[in-house]
């Protein structure tokens, strides 16, 4: 005769069953059901403390619940994104840690899972030993810090930290991946820990920019309702992830393609990161961390104020452009009376004394700027091909049209998570049409070949009527949104 089961494992047995959203009415009939007799009030106390408080399950309200699983499966198509940095490519390596959020559900450990590369074949994976500086900062949110550590009290920089690594140095070769690129991580098989990489290069980030903003941004709207709730300010930031994407609408769900929870947390203004109590860290609203005693960070978007190329400085401050559109743009202002410098700046810098990290930033940025206006003045003493000149004028137009738009809407106070999804996506249509073209015009000696002059002359028939009715929408029907 079969063991019968207790109430408590029943409990679990439901708990891991579950697919989607329930009350604590269904689920009390439920398990009554599976129980086979009446449950008294003590008893359904206890099973209701064990459902507020499960790692697999995210309380909405008091008497409402959603199983992990459901909101994990519900953002599956949504890849992660991992930005490599140097130390990680040249150790030929990938620690996943926090990056894998809101994937890692709360039971698993990081050395049972499996990762495969873009044909299918599993990535070799093994127990790695490095210095605690230079890996601790991927468990930075993790609420399981790895816990094989060696100190070494008489030279604290020489402690040890033990943690499960795959050995990616093939897969960076193939990829051709440099510091700045990233990898794009897929849930295969979220019961058998199964996961797949694939490159993802800076100017593929760089194009998806737009769209990032926008789902952050609808993100932290989500939130702030939640900063009265006492429950999701006490759970782990696991969770905190989940519910915030379980409330999202589901055509915002849908559009999303790429998830980064680093970015998204150094993207919050309203919110910060601190420890708890409990173990692990949890997102609470600003305002609360005044009177908290352990916060760990505070996830404020700051400039980092990097001192390296245009190209990184830009990165560094958001903008909505890189060193080589920049580049194009100025061979036009330089070569046409159309558009005046400072007016250009203004629009393309916003006019803000506070722009840069520094003086230092802005003496850099500066520096840099004067050399690229010198060589631009220098190139164009050489007469250009006025088919050339004209095309990029065009291309030019377009990117100062689509900045004009996202100030006016910066001017109205309308987020980018407030436009309908068919207009952000022409935005974002029109955006990649500018960045895979303008980086095209902006070496004077090199001019793009005859395929692409036939190609994007085809293109900007199509581009510019559509350019036309974004701004249409925009200038005159900016109340609707």
């Amino acid at each position: 005769m079969a063991k019968k089961l207790t109430l408590y494992k029943l409990t679990e047995e439901i708990i891991r069953e579950s697919k989607g959203f329930f009350t604590i009415n269904d689920f009390s009939k439920n398990l009554e059901s599976r129980w086979e007799k009446e449950i008294s009030e003590a008893a359904l106390k206890k099973v209701r403390r064990i459902l507020l408080n499960h790692h697999y399950l995210i309380g909405i309200n008091e008497n409402d619940f959603v199983s992990c699983r459901a909101v994990i499966e519900k953002i599956s198509h949504v890849s992660l994104s991992f930005q490599l940095g140097t130390w990680e490519l040249k150790q030929g390596m990938l620690i996943p840690g926090h990056r894998l959020m809101p994937f890692l559900l709360a039971d698993r450990q990081e050395e049972d899972l499996i990762f495969l590369d873009p044909d299918g074949n599993e990535i070799k994976k093994s127990k790695k030993t490095f210095f605690i500086q230079d890996v601790a900062s991927f468990y930075q949110y993790c609420g399981n810090f790895p816990e094989e550590i060696k100190l070494n009290e008489k030279v604290p920089g020489k402690s040890y930290m033990k943690v499960t690594a795959w050995d990616m140095d093939v897969c960076y070769k193939r990829f051709g991946s440099k510091p700045g690129d990233a990898l794009l991580i897929n849930l295969v098989d979220l019961e058998k820990n199964i996961f797949q990489v694939r490159p993802y290069s800076s100017k593929q980030l760089r194009s998806g920019r737009l769209r990032k903003r926008s789902l952050y941004l609808a993100l932290a709207s989500q939130m702030y309702p939640l900063s009265q709730d006492e429950k999701f300010c006490s759970e782990g930031l696991e969770k905190q992830l989940l519910r915030v994407l379980f409330s999202l609408e589901q055509e915002i769900l849908k559009n999303i393609d790429v998830f980064s929870v680093t970015d998204f947390l150094e993207s919050l203004q309203e919110w910060t990161v601190v420890a708890r109590e409990t173990g692990g860290v949890q997102m609470i609203p600003v305002w609360k961390s005044e009177s908290e005693q352990s916060v760990r960070s505070n996830q404020r978007r700051t400039i980092k104020g990097d001192l390296g190329t245009l190209d990184k400085i830009f990165q560094d401050l958001e903008l909505s452009f890189g060193a080589q559109e920049f580049k194009a743009i100025l061979y036009t202002v330089m070569s046409s009376d159309k558009y005046k410098l400072e007016i250009v700046f203004f629009l393309l810098f916003g006019g803000q004394g506070d722009l840069f990290k520094d003086k230092k930033q802005h003496e850099v940025f500066y520096g840099s700027l004067r050399e690229l206006l010198f060589k631009i003045c220098k190139d164009l003493k050489t007469k250009e091909s006025i088919l050339i000149s004209n095309l990029r004028e065009q291309c030019v137009d377009i990117k100062m049209s689509l900045i004009g738009i996202m100030r006016f809407l910066e001017d109205q106070d309308v987020g980018l998570e407030d436009l309908p999804a068919e207009i952000l996506n022409q935005i974002i249509e029109l955006d990649q049409f500018c960045n895979d073209s303008l980086p095209r015009f902006s070496i004077c000696d090199e001019p793009p070949d005859l395929k692409f002059i036939r190609d994007l002359k085809v293109a900007l028939k199509v581009v510019a009527p559509q350019l036309t009715m974004l701004e249409e929408e925009i200038y005159s029907q900016i109340a609707i949104y």
